[in-house]
């Protein structure tokens, strides 16, 4: 008589049921089309790139551990996505990071707020500004000022350390109101500070999400008392994010018949 060595192994399943997958996906993809509208502000684009999306998602549903929420790893495939496709058509008016970068040791350096928040308030200058960016930056600035990510979020969509996601919003905010500014005359002069320009400049990001230290906050906010060309600048970030918050628009809906095609093509591959 034969022995029964155990119990056969079961084939390897995925995580969760199609029919789970599919329906869980389904209810992600209206978020999915507006986070990717936000992303390219091009409604034919965003709407191809969350169906492009949401197929890598499906065919891929096996990756996603049992129990783990689908959004996270939906954002991070759609981000993934549009920063690959905003590389491959790189503008040849793209600012440079290291010109900003140059631009803001500077303590010579400013801009003239008015000016500057003038044309962010005009939404096609704004939109302009940001698609100058880098796809890196650009990405970074409207997931944290427009989207309302944190920056923690980003970080895990990116797949970056939180310190580089840090520097990528800085930088990117910086880069936006440079944009912005493009053709202003610069500022002559510059005081001789305890706390350099450029030491202040690098602080005033996450001063502006209350993120310093109490000795910090009060060197850079003396420090803006006394300076001459670092107030514009930072007046011009502090207005550049809210017009860039007032891009969100939480209430917006996808479109019926866009949501049916995205869904209809995930069926297709199903």
């Amino acid at each position: 008589m034969l022995r029964s060595a155990g119990p056969v192994p079961s084939p390897t399943r995925p995580s969760r049921s199609a029919d789970d997958f599919g329906a869980a996906l389904a209810g992600e993809l209206p978020r999915l089309v507006r986070l990717a509208l936000h992303l390219t502000r091009e409604p034919a684009t965003a709407e191809e790139l969350a169906q492009e999306a949401a197929l890598r998602a499906w065919s891929r549903r096996r990756q996603l551990r049992e129990g783990a929420p689908i959004g996270p790893w939906l954002n991070r495939i759609l981000v993934n996505l549009v920063i690959d496709r905003s590389r491959a058509r790189k503008d040849v008016h793209e600012l440079a990071v290291t010109d900003i970068e140059e631009r803001w040791h500077d303590d010579d350096y400013s801009v003239d707020p008015e000016r500057v928040l003038a044309r962010a308030e005009l939404r096609d200058e704004l939109e302009d500004a940001l698609a100058r960016l880098p796809a890196g930056y650009r990405t970074v600035v409207v997931l944290h000022d427009v989207v309302g990510w944190p920056v923690s979020a980003i970080a895990d969509a990116l797949r970056i350390g939180l310190p580089a996601a840090k520097q990528r919003l800085r930088r990117g905010r910086m880069m936006v109101v440079s944009a912005l500014a493009d053709g202003d005359p610069k500022r002559a002069a510059s005081l001789a500070q305890p706390m350099h320009c450029w030491l202040a400049r690098r602080q005033i990001s996450a001063y502006l999400d209350d993120e310093v230290d109490p000795v910090t906050r009060t060197a850079v906010e003396g420090h803006l008392e006394v300076c001459p060309t670092c107030p514009p600048l930072y007046a011009s970030l502090v207005g550049v994010r809210s017009e860039l918050g007032d891009l969100r628009d939480p209430d917006s809906v996808v479109p019926d018949e866009i949501a049916a095609r995205v869904t209809a093509q995930l069926r297709i591959h199903r």
